[in-house]
């Protein structure tokens, strides 16, 4: 009998909001020869399951919203549930705040969409031997900023907000009041130094908080 050449590569899992953009990642992952290209999903319901049903060593190739979800539920859940799987958090340029989000839920690694090409070959190669790995330029950029000034709850609300949720629906998916979440956007903008959802929005995404 003739061993499966795939069976001992460990399988990237690829999870984004949007299927084109798994589809895209895959296709570049089916191009590393270190590991098997798995299943895609686009919602945190569907990616537990694949997590729940994966054999031997695995990689989730995570974009930074799923279909249902922002990016600190999925990482909380796939932590919870799955530690032994590694976390590669694919961001753009913008998103930096969802790469520190990242790197402090103890993602294994965080891959920009703009340097993927070259970056992903490289990452998957040092997971696969066991390595975490962060690039080089987004570390000077974390080491070199001020200590976060927002809570959890705070990073939560604005991460809501960059998705469009109203202050009803934020409330709702919180389980709080729509009085507290005013008070927390309010905390928010002084924290920040704006005015307006526009405002803390665009500091959060690129970082500025």
């Amino acid at each position: 009998m003739i061993a499966d050449p795939t069976a001992e590569r460990p399988q990237v899992i690829v999870a984004d909001r949007q299927l084109i953009v798994c589809q895209g990642i895959g296709s570049l992952v089916t191009q590393i020869p270190e590991v098997a290209l798995g299943p895609f999903d686009t919602d945190q319901a569907g990616l537990d399951k694949l997590l729940s049903e994966a054999h031997g060593a695995t990689i989730l190739v995570l974009g930074v919203r799923l279909s249902d979800s922002d990016l600190t539920s999925v990482l909380d859940m796939v932590r919870k549930n799955y530690p032994q799987v590694m976390i590669v958090v694919v961001a753009d340029d913008t998103e930096f705040a969802f790469i520190r989000t990242a790197i402090k839920s103890g993602a294994n690694s965080v891959c920009l969409m703009s340097q993927i090409l070259t970056s992903m070959p490289k990452i998957l190669g040092k997971l696969v031997e066991g390595h975490s790995i962060v690039p080089t330029d987004i570390l000077r950029r974390l080491t070199s900023e001020t200590a976060d000034s927002l809570s959890r709850r705070e990073h939560e609300i604005l991460a809501l907000l960059v998705d469009g949720l109203t202050n009803f629906q934020i409330s709702a998916r919180l389980g709080l009041s729509e009085n507290t979440v005013k008070y927390y956007l309010k905390a928010i903008y002084q924290k920040l130094d704006v005015n307006s959802r526009g405002a803390a929005i665009a500091k959060y995404v690129a970082g500025q908080y």
